[in-house]
């Protein structure tokens, strides 16, 4: 056990210093714009065909509406089941992002965060194994009016991603680091995708 947990320390070191999210759009907001805002509100919506790959999501659907195993990969795919997973995960969402933005906007001009997500990737284990995949999330982050619905800034199509072990070995490290961790793999997503705004729009450091 001392080897496998000293390769995930240094699996978890890796995570947090690779794939941070690619910051291509330029911020044109001012210190004093910044200021000047009061985040409001966080929705979360979805764009038409996103690709969402969560099994804790599909799970839950088929749990809720007593599938059995062998219906479950139809049943997801299904208009219910696509909008069942999509409900549970914008809630997941929006509270990520609300708590990785919590005290940042305290002016008095009202805004809103709208997110409308493309793409959402939790691979398997199994797939991890056989084919490979990282764990991300792209969505376009649209900062409006709150009273009028204007766009102030966009960013569209950010990207957050995790490191995530691959392979046999790789994903052996990778349920350790999970393990070992109180935050779920979803969430931590969720979080790199929410701070990864918050540097950009304030131009801050992490």
């Amino acid at each position: 056990m001392g080897i496998l947990q000293g390769l995930a320390r240094i699996a978890a070191l890796g995570a947090m210093l690779a794939f941070a999210g690619c910051v291509t759009t330029e911020n044109s907001l001012s210190q004093n714009d910044l200021a000047s805002f009061k985040l409001t509100a966080v929705a979360v919506s979805f764009a038409p065909g996103a690709w969402i790959t969560w099994e804790d999501g599909i799970r839950a659907y088929a749990n809720a509406k007593t599938i059995s195993d062998d219906q479950i990969t139809a049943a997801a795919n299904t208009p219910d089941g696509k909008a069942y997973v999509q409900g549970l995960l914008a809630q997941r969402i929006k509270a990520g992002v609300e708590q990785e933005m919590a005290g940042q906007l305290a002016g008095t001009r009202p805004v809103r965060l709208d997110i409308v997500v493309k793409r959402f990737d939790l691979p398997s284990a199994v797939q991890r194994v056989l084919i490979g995949g990282q764990r991300g999330m792209t969505a376009d982050a649209n900062l409006v009016d709150a009273r009028t619905g204007a766009v102030i800034i966009a960013y569209p199509n950010l990207n957050a991603f995790l490191f995530t072990g691959q392979g046999i070995t790789g994903t052996i490290v990778q349920a350790a680091i999970d393990n070992s961790d109180k935050q779920g793999p979803a969430d931590k997503v969720i979080a790199r995708y929410g701070e990864t705004y918050r540097v950009w729009l304030l131009n801050s450091k992490v």
